[in-house]
């Protein structure tokens, strides 16, 4: 199974869970038009999303597929999520440029998605500098490989998203 987020811009995010219901496993987050769902198959999904919204007008604005979550506090947050992000460097190759997206839901005044991509993005260009002996580029509008961490009141979820699902699949938009 692959975890998603579902931005569904629907007058009801219940209506939204029904909606996507034969797709996968979806539930209400507690956050209006935020849903968050298990798949069997993400580009099949993707694929028949994409048909639903052009087709039927489903009012999804953007899919974001997760990787992993993890449980935190505001105070280890950053902790948890610089240990959880080494494996994903990996998959960031030499010539690749890259940025770091931070969409916060909950924990408003606590946590700032701006600062904490400015932290978090700071800590892998050290690592990349390090670990290939040459400066990465950083593009914060058409990156290589964008790692993108949504949080959910106290959980979040962490992926890396290339360059080329952006394009294939239109419903993968990152703010």
């Amino acid at each position: 199974m692959v975890s998603v987020i579902v931005v569904y811009e629907g007058e009801s995010t219940r209506k939204g869970v029904y909606e996507l219901s034969d797709l996968g496993i979806f539930e209400e987050t507690g956050f209006r038009g935020i849903i968050k769902g298990e798949v069997e198959n993400l580009e099949k999904f993707l694929k028949e999303l994409e048909t639903r919204v052009q087709t039927t007008f489903l009012p999804v604005s953007r899919v974001v597929p997760i990787e992993e979550w993890f449980y935190f506090s505001p105070e280890n947050f950053l902790d948890i999520v610089k240990e959880r992000i080494a494996k994903y460097l990996d998959r960031i190759k030499v010539n690749e440029t890259f940025c770091v997206r931070v969409e916060r839901r909950g924990m408003k005044g606590v946590l700032s998605s701006k600062n904490l991509e400015r932290e978090i993005g700071s800590h892998v260009y050290s690592i990349l500098r390090e670990r290939d002996g040459v400066e990465h580029k950083v593009d914060l509008k058409d990156p290589d490989r964008m790692l993108v961490i949504e949080t959910i009141g106290n959980i979040a979820g962490i992926t890396l998203i290339s360059k080329e699902d952006r394009k294939t699949f239109p419903l993968i938009k990152i703010k």
